[in-house]
């Protein structure tokens, strides 16, 4: 272990203007780290009452040239608790991480092959030191551990999409597998889709979706920080959920695999009803709430289930935010029992400290959580969940409730998720010890 090898400073306001609201927080942040040079700066908020042209103005003034990202969410993460109104900002510094960052405006246009890009653009971005990143390296070739150099890469990537609206989907699918065909698809990538007050989405009220990138604001955007370090890590995803044995397949989708129409043969609302043991009529009657609190689930093929939040009533069928495939074995998934779901925190540390072999505590903890996990968990519970991870960490956990969990297992590819914690962790130890 080591002291002092990444410095992590925290800011949050809840200040109502927001140009006075971004500058306490950034200031804070960077007092933190006590005069040294943030390498990235991560910035979210969430409320009506935040302008995003405001928090830029203060952002430029602090962070005066250096890197930060970050954008609108449904809330946001400080300490222990979630936050409806806010802003939160982390800034990093240390001499083992380098970030290389790219954003793009319209990405709706062509997904896959701008997320290609940017990536790519990202990767050519990274400026490092050609002492120290080149002994690092050495160090970890000189080791002889080959095996740790290949499951644990020097390289991750903090990616920040545009979440649904109705209007455009967020097609975060496509950005992974983009990102993944470029740089290959083993090196970790962690983020989420940013949004706003989730309850604009079942109302029917207009939205926007605000990204930020270093002074340039976007409205339909991707931001990818890809990372090279010198200094251990580790991430993982969890939801809790356990399926209610109701097993069937995807048998028809439309609309690109967005709309589901069909499962196991049956009309989907016709094979929800029969399996959850109510009437199509009651079903149909609550449709948001019983897709909500049983939504479905397909393997990823690592023995883990990803969740994709409730479906919307289209005419074709049942609405998600990320495409599902014909063929795909499908579970009725259960998220009504708060005690289960809290059997998440377990499963990430459990897999964090296999990764890792042995425990280790975090000098910075970035959590994902879903929108619609915050609505499903009773505030205790909520609190409870937040409060146990931010026991776990040298300094306060950060971030953000997102409309979609962009993560994967220790070691195992990247994937969308839906009701899930998502956690990033950095520690104050090198790779090469």
């Amino acid at each position: 272990m080591g002291k002092g090898l990444i410095t992590t400073g925290l800011g949050f306001s809840k200040e109502d203007d927001s140009y006075k609201a971004a500058k306490e927080a950034a200031t804070t942040a960077l007092k933190e780290l006590k005069g040294k040079a943030p390498k990235l700066s991560l910035v979210f908020y969430a409320g009506k009452k935040y302008k995003a042209e405001q928090i830029n103005k203060a952002l430029m003034e602090v962070f005066k040239g250096t890197e930060f990202i970050g954008g609108s969410t449904d809330a946001v993460i400080y300490r222990d608790s979630i936050f409806a109104e806010g802003i939160v900002i982390a800034s990093l510094s240390s001499d083992y991480l380098h970030f290389g960052v790219a954003s793009v405006d319209n990405v709706s246009k062509n997904p896959k092959k701008i997320a290609m890009e940017t990536i790519e653009s990202a990767v050519q971005k990274i400026q490092l030191d050609k002492y120290i990143d080149s002994y690092m390296a050495f160090s970890r070739v000189k080791k002889g551990n080959l095996t740790e150099l290949i499951r644990i890469p020097s390289f991750f990537v903090f990616a920040l999409t545009r979440g649904y609206q109705p209007t455009k989907m967020g097609n975060e699918d496509l950005i992974i597998d983009g990102i993944g065909q470029k740089i290959g698809y083993y090196i970790p990538i962690f983020g989420g889709s940013l949004g706003a007050d989730m309850d604009n989405v079942f109302n029917n009220t207009p939205y926007e979706i605000i990204s930020f990138h270093s002074g340039k604001i976007m409205k339909d955007g991707l931001v990818l920080a890809f990372a090279c370090t010198g200094l251990s890590y580790a991430n993982s995803i969890a939801h809790g959920a356990q399926p209610k044995n109701n097993l069937g397949y995807i048998s028809e989708v439309t609309e690109g695999g967005f709309v589901v129409a069909k499962i196991s043969g049956k009309p989907i609302l016709d094979w929800y009803a029969e399996n959850l043991k109510i009437t199509k009529q009651e079903f149909t009657k609550k449709l948001l709430f019983y897709t909500q609190k049983y939504p479905l689930g397909f393997p990823d093929g690592y023995g883990n289930i990803v969740m994709r939040a409730g479906g919307v009533p289209h005419p074709k069928g049942l609405a998600y935010i990320a495409p599902l495939k014909e063929n795909t074995p499908i579970y009725i998934m259960n998220v009504e029992d708060n005690q289960q779901l809290l059997q998440s925190n377990k499963e990430l540390l459990a897999d964090i400290d296999q990764h890792l072999n042995g425990k280790m505590t975090p000098a910075m903890s970035f959590v994902v959580s879903c929108s619609s996990r915050r609505r499903i968990l009773d505030p205790v519970s909520s609190k409870k969940e937040l409060t146990e991870l931010n026991k776990l960490s040298e300094t306060p956990i950060f971030g953000f409730c997102s409309f979609g969990e962009i993560g994967s297992k220790p070691a195992e590819t990247c994937h969308f998720h839906h009701l899930c914690t998502d956690v990033f962790n950095i520690y104050n130890k090198l790779l090469s010890k």
